[in-house]
């Protein structure tokens, strides 16, 4: 890996950094099983982590390290989707390199899907540079449109203004979309034009309806684009801007509440809603724990956003292959 960054920075002439994402180790040499796992020794695991680090780090190239606090299983039979799950996190080796290297930029990632998940990871350690986010974001992009405030106060005098509600967003994307539109083909670029805003209201009610409404609404290019070649005689409907499209599928489907409610207001919603699934959780637990109860599972109590959101890229995949045949 060493030898990897070291030409990648060389072929780039300097010119851009080179940062390292990694697992804290594998299952090289033994045959994972959780149990197999965390039978083994945490120490041994953490001291090959730090030498990957230390070595990788010693060419002077790499300083920024964004670790996933899971092993790696590298037997097949564990898809991404296992590995993503299965293995147990391990924070306190992330937090642990941290400290024990202040000169590099140590950044916490797995497991972490919510603003309030990376304020307390950042809480909890002052050493760590930074929390990655990944699948947390993409589902629910709202739901972070507090980080600057949440998580730099002491400069909130400083920043910009950003948008003051869902409504706002629509409208500037829309002048970008129009103008994406107007220079590219719609029956190509379209789809993911609407992509980009299809989880703008994850956790509202009609959220489904909406992102229907957009996938419908993105097919159309191709749909006019099929029929004029099967039929010469077809006369294409007039359609307003997609800003116009998109604005109206927003207003038919979502409340005022949810396309006017501000960044303070979302946020705080999020939290309370956080809170009560804590609290069900915490009454679940304790229910199966006194019962003996067998076959309850914390996942059942509220569907992930992030599994709503794999559901429905699944969805366009299966729309897009359709679109092309």
């Amino acid at each position: 890996v060493r030898q990897l960054t070291t030409s990648m920075h060389e072929g780039a002439e300097g010119t851009m950094p080179i940062t390292v994402k990694c697992r804290i180790g594998t299952d090289e040499g033994y045959t994972f099983t959780k149990n197999e796992y965390l039978s083994r020794g945490e120490e041994e695991e953490y001291q090959k982590l730090k030498q990957f680090v230390e070595i990788v780090a010693s060419g002077g190239v790499v300083t920024d390290f964004q670790i996933h606090a899971r092993i790696a299983v590298l037997n097949k039979n564990y898809s991404p989707s296992d590995n993503r799950k299965v293995p147990p996190l391990r924070y306190h080796h992330v937090r642990r390199l941290a400290r024990e290297f202040p000169e590099l930029n140590i950044s916490l990632n797995g497991g972490v899907e919510t603003l309030a998940g990376v304020k307390r990871e950042l809480d909890e350690c002052e050493e760590l540079d930074g929390v990655m986010v990944g699948r947390g974001f993409v589902s629910n992009p709202w739901a972070f449109v507090m980080a600057d405030h949440v998580l730099y106060p002491e400069d909130v005098c400083d920043l910009s203004p950003g948008p003051q509600n869902r409504m706002e967003v629509l409208e500037a994307y829309g002048k970008h979309a129009d103008y994406e539109e107007v220079r590219g083909d719609p029956t190509k670029i379209r789809r993911f034009m609407t992509k980009a805003i299809s989880h703008l209201f994850a956790g509202e009610p009609n959220a489904k309806r909406y992102r229907i409404g957009l996938d419908e609404m993105a097919g159309w290019p191709k749909k006019f684009a099929k029929e004029m070649k099967q039929n010469p005689n077809f006369v294409q409907p007039a359609q307003p801007p997609l800003s116009e499209l998109i604005m109206d599928i927003a207003t038919t489907h979502l409340s005022e509440e949810a396309l006017y409610r501000s960044p303070k207001e979302s946020f705080d919603k999020l939290l309370w809603d956080e809170e009560q699934a804590e609290r069900k959780r915490s009454v679940i637990d304790t229910v199966v724990f006194s019962s003996g109860t067998k076959g309850v599972s914390n996942e059942n109590v509220n569907k992930s956003l992030v599994q709503e959101w794999q559901t429905s890229r699944k969805e366009d995949e299966l729309n897009e292959r359709e679109e092309s045949k």
